[in-house]
């Protein structure tokens, strides 16, 4: 269930990701986004080009350690996602997810961090047929968002 969750972007870097990820997040109704770490400001000209105007509607809040953005979100009910590629991951074509949640985004070069991992309630993986076996950031969350979407 989307309503009432919330997007969690840990050390991101790419101001273009993060504009693309709010506009998929409004799209798709979420209520929020949560900023870790180094992960750019709202104000950055790459981000609003990229979000077109969807961070208006969206609560936004900025924590320095993933810590404490997962504890926020626990505080708020809400059960904690990631979204990587593990072993251990539920392949997301067969998952149901009908709570609402936090979903953390990790690092365009190093992923979610352990520490995020090992706080989760559940971990996500898109299983790709094709050579590559990781997406960008923005285009993962995409497929997360619309498959969750669709299940509702």
């Amino acid at each position: 269930m989307i309503v009432n969750s919330y997007v969690i972007l840990d050390n991101l870097r790419s101001a273009h990701n993060v504009g693309n990820i709010y506009r998929s997040a409004y799209t798709f109704g979420y209520k929020g986004i949560i900023h870790v770490g180094v992960t750019p400001e709202k104000n950055n000209p790459n981000f609003l080009s990229s979000s077109r105007g969807c961070e208006e509607h969206l609560e936004y809040c900025r924590f320095s350690h993933i810590i404490e953005a997962i504890e926020f979100s626990k505080s708020l009910g809400l059960k904690i996602f990631s979204l990587e590629i593990r072993e251990k991951a539920k392949k997301l074509n067969s998952a149901l997810i009908e709570e609402s949640f936090a979903l953390i985004l990790g690092n365009e070069a190093l992923g979610v961090s352990e520490t995020a991992i090992e706080l989760s309630d559940r971990i996500f993986t898109i299983e790709t047929p094709g050579y590559k076996d990781s997406l960008n950031v923005a285009v993962a969350f995409g497929i997360f968002s619309y498959s969750t979407y669709i299940r509702h």
